[in-house]
């Protein structure tokens, strides 16, 4: 019978430090890294675009620090996956973002051995989400598509605020600006501009 107990503990233990193992694995093969290799290869200047089947664009290029950064936007998403690499290759941060004009989601840094250093969650002040923007933004009839459109936000004195400009009335060159508070969504402020020149 103690035979029979040794056998199965020892099976236990075997089994428990295989997955142990297979787990240590998977976070390691689950870390994005910078492929330096192909990006020279294929760079022209200092950036290098692909398209995959699926129609997301990668664009990827080195910055002056010597950082790689890599812009990964879906079709048909509002938003990029925004990911830097330190000049070894190894993810130094990964976040989402608006292209151009502010970040959302999680924001995950990383140290140079790959371990986790910071989050920073970028959604949290604002109770008036994004969906709720375009909600917004459909029952005003704005055109997302014009060449002034942007959504920004930000935390102004300690209270979440969320900017929309866009092109109200084109043939009188007049942009419409709307400030919207980032907790209940009321309009604090809204009024018209012109172009810039």
């Amino acid at each position: 019978m103690k035979t029979t107990y040794l056998i199965i503990g020892s099976l236990i233990i075997i089994v428990m430090a295989s997955c142990k193992a297979q787990n240590n694995n998977l976070k390691q093969d689950t870390m994005k890294t910078f492929d330096i290799e192909t990006f020279n290869k294929n760079k022209i200047g200092n950036e290098y675009n692909t398209v995959l089947e699926d129609s997301t664009v990668i664009k990827q290029y080195k910055s002056g620090s010597g950082l790689y950064i890599e812009l990964i936007k879906p079709k048909n998403s509002y938003f990029q996956t925004r990911n830097r690499y330190y000049s070894n290759g190894k993810l130094k941060s990964t976040v989402q973002d608006f292209p151009n004009d502010f970040l959302a989601g999680v924001m995950k840094e990383y140290n140079q051995q790959g371990a986790l250093i910071k989050e920073t969650d970028y959604d949290k002040p604002f109770k008036f989400t994004f969906k709720d923007i375009l909600k917004f933004i459909e029952q005003r009839n704005i055109d997302m598509k014009g060449d002034y459109f942007r959504i920004g936000r930000n935390v102004v004195d300690g209270t979440p605020v969320w900017g929309i400009t866009y092109d109200k009335e084109k043939e009188k060159m007049i942009l419409g600006t709307i400030g919207l508070d980032g907790i209940t969504g009321e309009v604090i402020q809204e009024k018209d501009r012109s172009y810039p020149e």
